[in-house]
């Protein structure tokens, strides 16, 4: 028996942290600075994430019992009660930032908030956040972080890292603090063999200059994480035999023309964003 209602946890960060809030006007000049082509790639990322990810925001409780065994089972399933998303100004991937923000916004995570250490978002973050309508944008240093880990209630949440080694002490206190973390610690190796089919200018936008200017200076890497192919090649990426050495189709995603705005976190899904209570007894079998 499954039963499903809607729910919103209450959340509410720290008072303190208001003092560090970015300034709407800030976010506002950013998205006007992304200009429309840029808007558009969000946008229609946005678009293929809910077409292909059912939005679930209802809590599941679902009860088993099997009469002849013996057994039964208790199941509730609901969002997290909040996520953090922290990033460092030095970090620029518009369409990695949206895609570690759409699962928890799937799957109903009710206060998602981005937390800049030392500093401001760089503006294709800011934008993206104001595409996504992530009205809770903050500035804090690592200490200060900590605190709002330690602080914001209930928990345990979820934490996401998108950054190159720089926030691991934050790693650490995640771990002390038992809250679930996925990070993102190193850009990802882009193939591009036929640059010409693409906007390259998006593409920065989407994934950062320096991830791009070293995808078309080495268009051969060995060990790929996407393809930026054609649409006969994006398609027929995934009907590569997994027998065969490793070569530009075992790249674990491929991505079309018009799809620059697009990624995917490979382990960082719905699922995260989901928070599991299960119970298990013994039934009278008479």
């Amino acid at each position: 028996m499954t039963q499903q209602t809607q729910t919103q946890t209450s959340v509410s960060w720290p008072d303190w942290v208001e003092a560090h809030r970015l300034d709407d006007a800030r976010i506002a000049a950013a998205y006007e600075q992304a200009g429309p082509g840029a808007r558009a790639a969000i946008k229609t990322a946005m678009a293929m994430y809910f077409r292909y990810d059912d939005s679930t925001r209802e809590v599941i409780h679902e009860y088993r019992s099997d009469h002849i065994s013996g057994f039964w089972r208790s199941r509730t399933v609901f969002p997290a009660p909040w996520a953090v998303l922290v990033v460092t100004p030095r970090y620029t991937a518009a369409a990695r930032m949206l895609a570690a923000l759409m699962p928890a916004i799937i799957c109903g995570v009710s206060a998602i908030a981005c937390v800049c250490v030392d500093g401001e978002p760089s503006e294709p973050c800011l934008a993206t956040l104001d595409l996504a309508g992530i009205d809770d944008v903050f500035t804090l240093s690592a200490a200060e972080l900590s605190a709002l880990l330690e602080e914001t209630q209930p928990g345990p949440g979820r934490l996401v890292l998108l950054h190159t080694g720089e926030l691991d002490i934050i790693r650490r206190q995640a771990r002390t603090l038992h809250i679930p973390c996925f990070e993102e610690r190193r850009p990802p190796v882009l193939t591009i063999p036929r640059p010409e089919l693409f906007n390259l200018d998006l593409l920065t936008f989407a994934q950062g200059e320096d991830c791009v200017q070293r995808a078309l200076q080495s268009p051969s890497p060995a060990a790929p994480d996407v393809l930026y192919g054609s649409e006969e090649a994006v398609r027929n990426h995934c009907l590569a035999r997994t027998d065969t050495p490793f070569s530009l189709g075992m790249a674990p995603l491929a991505l079309a023309p018009g799809c620059e705005g697009f990624w995917l976190h490979h382990g960082l899904g719905r699922s995260f964003f989901l928070a599991h209570r299960v119970g298990f007894g013994i039934s009278d079998c008479e």
